[in-house]
């Protein structure tokens, strides 16, 4: 059994008040056994002697390793020489044409895909959740590509497929690529806009729940439609996942079409996607999109962030820092106190901190995966996207 000892981290036990206002948080100094991947000890630091094979954590603040909650492992062109966007009219235009581009850049997919990886491993994730495109026009080869370079991240990540027809469910007449792909180990169902791009919200939501069900998996779904169309298909989702008893099992991306529901449907709506156990998951883009996430949260959903475009045909922005989409949603939603930011850790490590109930998120037997950050407290590190000095996954160092 592989045992290393981490000496000398600070993990936050509560936070600081001074006549009702909470100024920082206190930390512990800690050392952390790890074996077999796990947790298996924590004790207050210098109880032992440091020794040689030890890994000195230099006071640094230990916290949750980050999560990437939506990539496109197969769409990124970074390690290419740089080019802007190709302008295209309108959204099918661009699939069209990115197929073309794509398969014409001088690096491989698989080169391309690796990049984007150690683009992240570097900023703090050990966890992935990519869409991959899967439609006749592409067959499988983009998936088999993706799930070749992650077999060799085995020992650094976790990861998520979702089977994406990017072209249309429908409209590609993607449903036997997708339902290959699920057989092949797929870990989720994808989509996009079944109202604008598919035509026909029912038919396109029947068929993914249809292939969710019979291969028992989730689903998450790119929704970018506005207006009636934007509502007609959270309302429908809402319903096929109570017959479906897919309670937990359902993710929106984007869900941009969550800001046109007013009223008391806005309420009824909000409540059900809590009680469904729905998922938000935002990219947070600053061009007025970004649904009322906030919101959302103060009903109870989760919401959960990932970096979506990172240098590729649809945008030339990103720098596949997920830490920097944490830390705009903060000033989007102006997150300002040392709770607000420190609870706002969650949407990018899937860990609550309870700080409020002087509790240490780090238990034994959960998985050794956390980084180390030059941050006071969580909340600084988050507002001033402190450096990660080291990132562990499962008691490894990557």
């Amino acid at each position: 059994m592989k045992q290393t000892w981490l000496r000398n981290v600070r993990v936050e036990t509560h936070y600081l008040k001074h006549e009702g206002f909470t100024y920082g948080a206190g930390t512990e100094a800690i050392d952390v056994k790890m074996a077999n991947g796990v947790v298996t000890e924590i004790q207050p630091h210098d109880r032992l002697k440091m020794e040689k094979e030890d890994v000195n954590g230099r006071a640094y603040l230990l916290l949750p390793s980050l999560r990437e909650m939506h990539c496109h492992l197969d769409k990124s062109k970074l390690g290419v020489p740089w080019r802007p966007i190709t302008p295209a009219k309108n959204l099918v235009e661009r699939f069209t044409s990115e197929i073309r581009e794509l398969d014409g850049l001088s690096l491989s997919l698989k080169d391309r895909a690796r990049n984007l990886i150690d683009t992240e491993l570097a900023n703090g994730v050990t966890f992935f959740r990519s869409h991959i495109d899967v439609h006749p026009r592409v067959g499988q080869r983009y998936l088999e590509d993706v799930q070749a370079v992650l077999q060799e991240y085995e020992d650094q990540l976790d990861f998520e497929l979702v089977a994406f027809p990017q072209h249309g469910l429908l409209r590609s007449e993607a449903y036997g690529e997708m339902k290959q792909a699920l057989q092949s180990g797929v870990q989720f169902v994808g989509g996009v806009d079944p109202a604008s791009l598919d035509g026909d919200v029912k038919r396109s939501l029947s068929q993914t729940f249809e292939l969710a069900t019979a291969h028992q998996v989730p689903i998450d779904i790119h929704v970018h439609d506005r207006g009636e169309n934007g509502r007609e298909t959270v309302r429908t989702l809402l319903d096929y996942t109570k017959q479906s008893g897919w309670h937990g099992k359902v993710a929106i991306s984007h869900a941009f079409g969550l800001n046109d529901f007013a009223g008391e449907e806005r309420a009824e709506v909000f409540t059900a996607l809590a009680e469904a156990g729905m998922t938000i998951v935002s990219s947070v883009p600053i061009n007025g999109n970004v649904p009322p996430l906030e919101e959302l949260r103060s009903y109870g959903v989760n919401v959960l962030l990932g970096c979506d475009n990172v240098y590729d045909s649809w945008s030339p922005f990103g720098t596949g820092r997920v830490l920097e989409k944490l830390n705009r949603y903060a000033e989007i939603f102006r997150l300002t106190s040392q709770e607000q930011l420190t609870n706002a850790l969650q949407l990018i490590s899937g860990q609550p901190l309870a700080l409020a109930n002087e509790e240490s998120w780090l238990k034994p037997g959960m998985a050794a995966s956390f980084i180390l950050v030059e941050a006071s407290s969580t909340a600084e590190f988050v507002a001033r996207q402190s450096q990660i000095k080291a990132s562990f996954y499962k008691g490894c160092r990557n």
